[in-house]
């Protein structure tokens, strides 16, 4: 295989998501590497791998239409054994992986295996949270809610506990990815400024994306776009709550959240 990183380097050192695609079948062919979001490729990719990370890939541009998820584990992955058939976009999942949303309770990232001093972490099953931790020697928050640091950290013995320094997450955070399943963002009014209903609420207008059935992409018992029908959504949304005289005549709407994009946003943040 001919594979070309072109102005990107060879991502030896590279703390993010990278994919590899390629124009034949089984890695063969002409190769390149990406780690970044693409909204619409130039060449026709028969097969691909994630080598760190894991990207969602659209069958339409602008990441649009039917998606999969590949991560990094999976190795080789012909397109033809996908569902969607053909990969016209695909964008980098960084929360959770690279950087952590809110507390960081459900990172699961193994970026970092060492505290913030550099003392190597010990395994979760060695500590006083072995039976909420994942048993591992990465950074973690299984207590969410209950440490200072209010993001994730690890044990450097048995009873001693350090913050880690990973990196909170602005893709996700302060613009969406993908159709915006992920983002987790604290805006609450549409396009017009209007407020958002609560998601846990059926007023003014009756529901049906209650937690905790949604509580995959992000709602709760809060009024934050979100958007829990991908199916039928491009991007984060909300039921207006602010006013019922508009939210009569107009149920629900987009809400004013730039899409994420390297030009104008770094991945996250230290």
């Amino acid at each position: 295989a001919v594979v070309s990183t072109q102005s990107t380097g060879d991502f030896k050192d590279c703390i993010g998501p990278v994919i590899e695609v390629c124009s034949g079948e089984d890695m063969t062919g002409t190769c390149y590497r990406y780690y970044d979001d693409t909204l619409h490729i130039k060449m026709f990719i028969r097969s691909l791998t994630v080598i760190r990370g894991v990207f969602e890939l659209y069958d339409e541009t602008n990441h649009r239409g039917k998606y999969a998820t590949v991560e990094e584990g999976d190795g080789a992955v012909n397109i033809a054994n996908l569902d969607i058939g053909v990969v016209e976009s695909f964008s980098p999942v960084l929360r959770n992986f690279f950087c952590y949303l809110d507390q960081g309770w459900e990172f699961r990232g193994s970026v970092r295996s060492q505290s913030k001093s550099g003392k190597p972490c010990i395994n979760w099953n060695r500590t006083p949270l072995k039976h909420k931790a994942k048993p591992n020697r990465f950074c973690q928050n299984p207590n969410a809610g209950n440490y200072p640091s209010a993001k994730p950290f690890c044990y450097v013995s048995e009873t001693k506990r350090e913050e880690c320094d990973l990196p909170a997450c602005i893709w996700d955070m302060d613009c969406y990815t993908g159709k915006g399943i992920h983002y987790r963002g604290k805006v609450n009014r549409d396009d017009d400024d209007w407020g958002c209903q609560k998601w846990n609420s059926d007023f003014p207008n009756i529901q049906h994306f209650h937690p905790p059935d949604y509580n995959w992409a992000g709602v709760g018992d809060h009024s934050y776009c979100r958007n829990p029908d991908p199916e039928n959504e491009e991007k984060p949304w909300c039921y207006i709550g602010e006013n019922w005289f508009i939210s009569w005549m107009i149920r629900y709407d987009y809400c004013a959240i730039p899409r994420c994009n390297r030009s104008k946003f770094n991945f996250y943040k230290f």
